[in-house]
């Protein structure tokens, strides 16, 4: 049996044109072949759509940042009924002033920090026409939501792939293991009256 590495590769994938090999053999190596082929191509496709993604989140970054603005509020009210945010650190909420991006006064709720009181002065978010915004998003956002896109897809497709080469592995050797059973009990009888 060779030791090299490829020529190991090549016989598990089914192209060494091995003539002992049963249907099965061969089913499994095109199973394994195409296995390896979609986990190829999957990788591509990972990159192409991680740097699309990629593409996407700095066409927001950019327009995002364009068209919201921080604009500094001031508190009228103390904070009401603080609570704990989805990323788990305590915010609260309290009525506010500002000046729109065009000069206008608006007034709205805000969430703030459950320290603030009325007359202290935060800073926020908002859109072209003073309404409150979301804060615009940043590079770190665009690139992990490119790289998930981009190892997402690849990694899925593998684990996907894995999981048919082995069911198909399986498969193949309980049929062989049956076969050989069958093919034992027809030999046994004659092997064993040869035997004594």
């Amino acid at each position: 049996m060779s030791q090299n590495p490829f020529a190991r590769f090549a016989r598990w994938l089914g192209l060494d044109r091995n003539p002992l090999r049963r249907r099965c053999d061969r089913v499994e190596a095109v199973v394994r072949l195409a296995a390896v082929l979609g986990a190829m191509i999957a990788i591509v496709a990972g990159v192409v759509l991680g740097v699309r993604e990629y593409g996407v989140g700095l066409r927001a970054e950019a327009e995002q940042s364009r068209v919201r603005h921080l604009v500094s509020a001031t508190l009228t009210e103390n904070v009401l009924a603080p609570r704990l945010s989805a990323a788990g650190a305590a915010v609260g909420h309290a009525q506010a002033t500002w000046k729109a991006p065009d000069g206008t006064s608006r007034t709205g709720v805000i969430d703030v920090s459950p320290t603030k009181s009325a007359g202290d002065v935060v800073q926020i978010w908002t859109d072209d026409n003073g309404a409150i915004a979301q804060r615009p998003q940043d590079r770190e956002t665009t690139i992990v939501a490119a790289l998930t896109v981009g190892t997402g897809v690849p990694l899925t497709t593998a684990a996907f792939l894995a999981m048919v080469v082995v069911v198909t592995r399986s498969v193949n050797q309980r049929r062989a293991r049956r076969a050989w059973e069958a093919q034992w009990t027809v030999v046994e009888p004659t092997w064993r009256i040869n035997g004594r």
